[in-house]
C-alpha cells in the first residue's frame, strides 16, 4: 500500500482516544472545540501556522424544525376539510422549508433559532519553494444528532423517509385543487374526499419524524472522527518526510482544514468558503473532503451531490480514482443521492473539489447517524487506504505543471 500503512495504528488509536476522552461532539459545542484543540496539537509539528477561525450560525435550524413540520402537516390536513386556502398556505410553507432548508441547504429559517459560535481549525504546511498551488484536505469535527427513525427502522428507514417526504407535496396538490374547485362551487366531490383519505394515510408514517432530530448526539467515529484521523495522519507523514528526507511539496501549500458544524447544514464550510473565496481562487486550489471512513471495500469518490446541486471537479474525481487503482483499491465513482458533504459548499463557491468516503452508500448502514457509530466499526485499513490516496493525489498535483 505504501507509506500510509505505517500510520494506520496511530490514526485508529486517535479515533479510539477521542471516543473515550471527548465522545459525542454537538455542532458548535465545547466538545467540538476540544477536538479542534486536540487536532491543532496533533498537526502543529508539520505546520508553519495553526489558526482558529470563529463564526456564528444557528446549528439547530437545519433539522430542529422537524417537529414543527409534523405539526404543520396535521394542522394543514385538518384545514383541508374546513378552509382549503389556509391549508394550501400552511402546506406551501412546510414544503418550502423542507426543500430549501434540508434539501438545498439554504439558511431559510435560521434567524428563528438561537445563534452559537463555531470554530474551524486551519493548519498550513508550506512548500519548499514558492507557493503556486494549494491542496486542501478537510474533515469535520462535529458528530450528528441521532436520527431516531433510522435507528428504530434500520433498513426500512429509507422507504419510510420517501413516503414521509411525499406526504406534504400530495397535501399541497390536494389543497390547491380543492381551493380552485371551491371557486367554482364544487369542493366536495368524491375525488376530493379520496384525496383527503390519501393524505390521512400518510399520517402514521409522518408522525415518527417529530422525533427524527433529538438532543442525543452520536459518537461519530466514522462520521467523521475517522476523517480527522486521516488529516492527522497526513500531518504526521509530512512531518516525518521533512525530518527524514522524504517527499516534500515543492510548490503546493497543504491546508489541513478541520471544519465545524458540518452536521448543522455545512455551516462551517459555507462560512470558510465565503470568507476565503477570493484567496482560494487567486491560485490553483484543489480541495479533498473526507467523510464516512470505515471500510476500504466501499472506497468512493462522488462526482455530484444531488441535494445541493453540487458538481465535483472531474479532474479531481479521476485523480482520486487513479490514485486508488495504483495501490490496488478500485474506487467507485458515484452520485450522492441524499445529503451532502462540506465539499458541496466549496464546489458551489467555484472551488475545485471532490468528496471521498469509505462507506456503503447503496443502503442505510446501521451505524450512520446512530449510537452505533463507534470506533470498533472503523477498520484501520480504511484509514490507511484513504491516507494513501490523499498522499498520492498531493504528489501528483505538486508535480503536475509549472
Amino acid at each position: 500500500m505504501g507509506d500510509a500503512s505505517r500510520y494506520a495504528e496511530y490514526m485508529h488509536g486517535l479515533v479510539g482516544r477521542v471516543m473515550r476522552e471527548i465522545g459525542p461532539r454537538e455542532s458548535c459545542s465545547e466538545a467540538e472545540r476540544r477536538l479542534g484543540r486536540l487536532f491543532a496539537g496533533e498537526v502543529e509539528g508539520a505546520c508553519s501556522e495553526v489558526r482558529f477561525e470563529e463564526f456564528t450560525c444557528s446549528p439547530k435550524a437545519f433539522l430542529g424544525f422537524f417537529p414543527f413540520l409534523v405539526a404543520g402537516y396535521l394542522a394543514a390536513l385538518a384545514l383541508y376539510y374546513v378552509l382549503p386556502p389556509l391549508s394550501l398556505i400552511v402546506t406551501a410553507v412546510c414544503v418550502g422549508i423542507l426543500y430549501f432548508e434540508v434539501v438545498r441547504y439554504r439558511e431559510l429559517i435560521d434567524f428563528l433559532f438561537p445563534k452559537r459560535k463555531g470554530e474551524n481549525v486551519i493548519g498550513i504546511v508550506p512548500p519548499e519553494g514558492e507557493t503556486r498551488k494549494r491542496f486542501i484536505v478537510s474533515a469535520h469535527l462535529d458528530s450528528a444528532y441521532e436520527f431516531k427513525v433510522w435507528y428504530w427502522l434500520k433498513g426500512l428507514a429509507v422507504p419510510a423517509m420517501a413516503l414521509a417526504f411525499t406526504g406534504p407535496p400530495v397535501l399541497l396538490a390536494a389543497s390547491l385543487a380543492r381551493t380552485l374547485a371551491g371557486s367554482t362551487g364544487t369542493p366536495d366531490t368524491t375525488a376530493f374526499r379520496v384525496l383527503g383519505y390519501v393524505c390521512i394515510a400518510f399520517v402514521p408514517v409522518i408522525l415518527p419524524f417529530a422525533l427524527f432530530h433529538t438532543r442525543d448526539v452520536v459518537p461519530g467515529a466514522m462520521d467523521d472522527m475517522a476523517g480527522i484521523g486521516v488529516l492527522c495522519g497526513l500531518a504526521r507523514y509530512l512531518e516525518d518526510a521533512r525530518q527524514k528526507g522524504g517527499f516534500q511539496p515543492r510548490q503546493t501549500e497543504v491546508v489541513l482544514l478541520a471544519m465545524s458544524a458540518e452536521e448543522a447544514g455545512l455551516r462551517g464550510a459555507k462560512r470558510y468558503a465565503a470568507r476565503h473565496r477570493r484567496e482560494l481562487l487567486s491560485l490553483p486550489t484543489y480541495a479533498v473532503f473526507l467523510d464516512g471512513i470505515y471500510d476500504e471495500r466501499y472506497l468512493t469518490a462522488f462526482k455530484r451531490e444531488l441535494w445541493c446541486g453540487a458538481k465535483m471537479d472531474p479532474y479531481l474525481v479521476e485523480l482520486a480514482r487513479e490514485a486508488a487503482g495504483k495501490n490496488g483499491y478500485p474506487m467507485k465513482v458515484a452520485v450522492m443521492p441524499m445529503g451532502a458533504t462540506d465539499g458541496s459548499a466549496f464546489a458551489r463557491a467555484g472551488i475545485p473539489s471532490v468528496s471521498m468516503c469509505c462507506q456503503d452508500t447503496s443502503r442505510l448502514v446501521p451505524h450512520y447517524h446512530t449510537r452505533l457509530d463507534t470506533a470498533d466499526r472503523v477498520r484501520p485499513e480504511s484509514l490507511a487506504v484513504t491516507l494513501q490516496v490523499v498522499m498520492d493525489m498531493l504528489q501528483k498535483i505538486d508535480g503536475a505543471g509549472p
